[in-house]
């Protein structure tokens, strides 16, 4: 009779457990969803909202400085509003990872300060600040155009060679005024344009993700958080944008963005490309080193266990973090740059929401493959992947070498479309600087 008890009390606690844990999960989960939402919403608006202060500064020097010369300062004000970003990256990457490590309560509440921080000084100086606020929703206006136009071309037998956009204008019957369904077609245009983003971001999610685990299997100081080598991305990146605005694109002849955009996938391939050489002598040199090593208990994909942290020093891979930096002034600012400059007046959110919404694809897309290739070379490799819970019996530095191939594809493609691209973008803005 007590077994019997003891058993279900065993059995009662057990399950006290895992509902305690899938509450944590659903917990976790959430505070994920908030963290995107509350992310999202500040990247689509932060820049257009910078820039439209920057352009309060330029408005009396309309007659005296040409479109070549505002472009080419609202240029810098690009690179420093990403220069202003990096830095605050640089303290959390640096300072409050190595405080949650050690903190945990401490470390997750400091960023909570911050962001209250930063609403309260928004808010406070709400009455200085330049604020556009349209008289519509332009996001509901921008799907109610294509709702329309869609919807009349179905209806309306013409075999005009428009675009269907127009028949949601009034003169073609439509209840849209031409301005409006003028601005929905620029921002359509982009589509395709950011649509070679999405690799990019594949690779630039490596940094987050297959790069901070290949750091837990290095040999790292306890000062040094695990999370720190990503300060190096965001120091570089701050050393490289006033090196780029006042010394290289002044000394050399003007690229046009899709160049600029090309050399930066070029670079971040080299990164991805980097990454696999560090991985192999990683796990090349683990024999070697096995009598120097660090045992360190890690837990990675939900499961404990005993790893060998190899005593290859963790500095080897700053160097891939500084590929990604260069990559980034030459790929993500011309997007940002490209993305505002061609949206009309009061669609600059929707705009950049585009941009965002593309790196968070990019982002989602890295994932899947990462997960189809863990299980497809798991089965090929009779229970030894390329990504194992142990990355010293995996071969990680495969799929490193196998997305830096997907990026050179991708800029194959739009090598051919390029032409096209710069056709497209308009030429009352000047982007080569």
């Amino acid at each position: 009779m007590e077994a019997v008890v003891s058993t279900q009390s065993t059995g009662e606690g057990f399950m006290g457990i895992q509902l305690f844990r899938a509450m944590l999960y659903i917990l976790l989960g959430f505070s994920i969803v908030i963290c995107a939402a509350g992310s999202g919403v500040h990247g689509a608006n932060i820049t257009p909202f910078g820039i439209e202060q920057f352009l309060d500064l330029t408005k009396g020097d309309s007659e005296e400085v040409n479109s070549r010369e505002k472009s080419f300062m609202l240029s810098k004000a690009f690179h420093l509003l990403y220069f202003v970003r990096n830095l605050g990256c640089f303290m959390t990457f640096l300072f409050i990872a190595a405080l949650q490590e050690k903190q945990f309560v401490v470390g997750f509440c400091t960023p909570f300060i911050c962001a209250t921080l930063s609403a309260v000084a928004l808010l406070l100086g709400s009455r200085y600040f330049i604020i556009n606020v349209p008289q519509v929703n332009k996001t509901t206006l921008f799907f109610s155009v294509i709702k329309e136009g869609y919807k009349l071309s179905k209806v309306q037998s013409d075999d005009s060679n428009f675009d269907y956009l127009d028949l949601a204008k009034r003169e073609y019957g439509g209840n849209f005024h031409r301005e409006d369904v003028e601005a929905v077609k620029a921002l359509l245009r982009l589509i395709p344009i950011l649509s070679f983003y999405v690799i990019y971001f594949v690779l630039y999610s490596q940094m987050h993700t297959t790069f901070y685990i290949q750091g837990l299997f290095m040999k790292t100081p306890r000062y040094f958080p695990y999370a720190g080598a990503e300060a190096v991305n965001n120091l570089t990146i701050m050393l490289l944008i006033p090196l780029v605005i006042f010394v290289v694109y002044p000394a050399c002849r003007p690229l046009s963005p899709i160049l600029k955009t090309q050399i930066g996938f070029a670079v971040m391939a080299l990164a991805i490309v980097t990454a696999g050489i560090v991985e192999y002598f990683r796990i090349f040199f683990s024999d070697a080193t096995l009598n120097n090593a660090v045992m360190k208990e890690l837990h990675l994909f939900s499961r404990g266990g005993i790893h060998l942290v190899q005593s290859l020093e963790y500095y080897i891979r700053f160097p891939q973090y500084i590929l990604v930096a260069v990559s980034e002034v030459f790929v993500v600012i011309v997007g940002l740059k490209v993305t505002y400059f061609e949206a009309p007046k009061y669609f600059k959110s929707v705009a950049m929401s585009f941009f965002y919404a593309f790196n968070a694809l990019g982002t989602f897309v890295a994932a899947i493959i990462y997960l189809l290739t863990q299980v497809i070379t798991y089965y090929i490799g009779n229970g030894h992947g390329w990504i194992c819970q142990d990355l010293n019996v995996g071969k990680m530095h495969y799929y490193f070498y196998m997305i830096a191939g997907t990026m050179i594809v991708n800029m194959v493609l739009l090598c051919f479309k390029s032409s096209r691209f710069e056709d497209n973008l308009r030429k009352d803005h000047n982007l080569t600087r």
